[in-house]
């Protein structure tokens, strides 16, 4: 991200946090990149899509008084989703147990992808359970982190259940992959 990215993203996670606070929310992450201002947010239990609506209405109002940034651009305001972005020291504590990856700046030494299970996270830096054994990194070794979902077992094929494509009972599959009515 350029300085004068940066410097937006800046000035616009400053006019938006007071909003997140307000509904009590997390502001996890901003960004800018072509024309898209992603504004991400989360509450502890899981947020709202109604709390989301909100935001996304007081953030709108904000920019149209405020108008922030120079020039047309979308602004997009989401939760973390299944895998989430670890930016903050307390978002890899929250994380500890879970599956994660992480990428590394350039010049560190090892692998630059470190996936496997965070095994503890302080005010410097985390350590992770990979194949290879434990790694601990740095805060600022890390160029990027998230949670890793992990996706269940795929379906057995044929005989599996699924619901009508007319929104009826249910539908097996057939020999030839195509649903069967059982109505």
């Amino acid at each position: 991200m350029s300085d004068k990215q940066d410097g937006l993203v800046a000035k616009f996670s400053s006019l938006v946090l007071p909003i997140t606070d307000d509904f009590d929310c997390e502001l996890v992450d901003v960004d800018y990149a072509n024309g898209v201002m992603k504004v991400i947010i989360d509450q502890p239990a899981g947020l709202l899509s109604q709390t989301l609506i909100e935001v996304t209405k007081a953030v709108s109002r904000m920019v149209d008084a405020e108008d922030p940034i120079p020039g047309r651009f979308t602004l997009e305001i989401t939760s973390p989703g299944v895998e989430r972005p670890l930016k903050k020291p307390e978002h890899f504590r929250r994380s500890v147990g879970e599956d994660i990856s992480i990428k590394t700046m350039p010049d560190v030494d090892g692998e630059r992808r470190v996936d496997g299970v965070l095994l503890s996270s302080d005010e410097f830096g985390v350590t992770v359970n990979t194949d290879g054994g434990e790694r601990t990194l740095r805060y600022g070794e890390i160029r990027s982190a998230r949670t890793v979902f992990a996706w269940g077992p795929a379906p057995k094929p044929g005989g599996h259940k699924t619901s009508s494509p007319r929104g009826g009972e249910l539908a097996k599959s057939t020999k030839k992959g195509q649903l069967a009515d059982e109505r």
